[in-house]
């Protein structure tokens, strides 16, 4: 039951961002790059889930959402493209996205004694640990932030696009090396946490912690991305 549940949960933190990209952007080569990449992992994960369905019944529900995660994710963008012909709205991806976690975090409260006693997510150190990541995870973004206000001036790029270029490529890569891990873990506890909520009566305060920090992470990587938009079109 652990793999299988470890297994749904990479799956989809995988495919809700290449979901919500597909959605939104047209279509080009980096959306063939998606599926070209996914397709394969969306095969291993079916069949996976087919053994894991036949094999033991008292997975089937996680292994029907294990089955369904890649023919949604990948397939009704598709559908949506060819219905509306192009990308749709953002509202519409934001439902989207919701949807898909609200039916993911029911997939995750089938029967499991791993939230109580001596099982995995019970475990108060695993707890203690991935609110920690969580918090580190949110100081080192807002640790430029907090020192760009500290300095009390207004912040612009160098009109020299040699340095401006610099200046930019390094922080391009400080907020994807930050990124990538904060919205990979913040997706995790927007499913993990939620159950933990109602399976866990000793575990609910650091689950709360966990859900409390995961949002204001999703939000502060939302507003960083606006505000780094704005230096893009506005460098000045």
């Amino acid at each position: 039951m652990i793999l299988s549940r470890v297994i749904f949960i990479a799956q989809l933190v995988l495919m809700l961002p290449a979901f919500a990209s597909l959605l939104v952007t047209p279509a080009n080569l980096g959306t063939v790059a998606i599926y070209f990449y996914l397709v394969p992992v969306g095969v291993a994960a079916t069949l996976f889930a087919l053994w894991r369905f036949i094999k033991h019944p008292a997975e089937r529900r996680l292994a029907i959402a294990t089955l369904a995660t890649p023919l949604v994710c990948l397939g009704l963008p598709v559908v949506v493209y060819s219905l509306n012909g192009g990308p749709v709205a953002p509202a519409v991806l934001i439902v989207g996205v919701l949807v898909l976690l609200v039916i993911a975090a029911l997939a995750l409260l089938g029967k499991t004694d791993q939230f109580r006693g001596s099982g995995f997510f019970a475990n108060r150190r695993f707890n203690v640990s991935c609110l920690v990541a969580l918090g580190v995870l949110l100081l080192m973004l807002w640790f430029p932030i907090i020192i760009g206000l500290a300095a009390n001036q207004s912040i612009s790029l160098p009109t020299d696009i040699a340095d401006r270029d610099r200046i930019i490529t390094v922080a391009a890569l400080y907020l994807v090396a930050v990124a990538i891990p904060a919205v990979c873990l913040s997706l995790f506890t927007l499913l993990y946490a939620p159950v933990g909520l109602f399976r866990s009566h000793d575990g609910r305060l650091l689950h709360l912690g966990q859900l409390l920090t995961a949002l204001l992470l999703l939000a502060t990587l939302a507003a960083v991305a606006f505000a780094v938009s704005i230096l893009m079109v506005n460098p000045g």
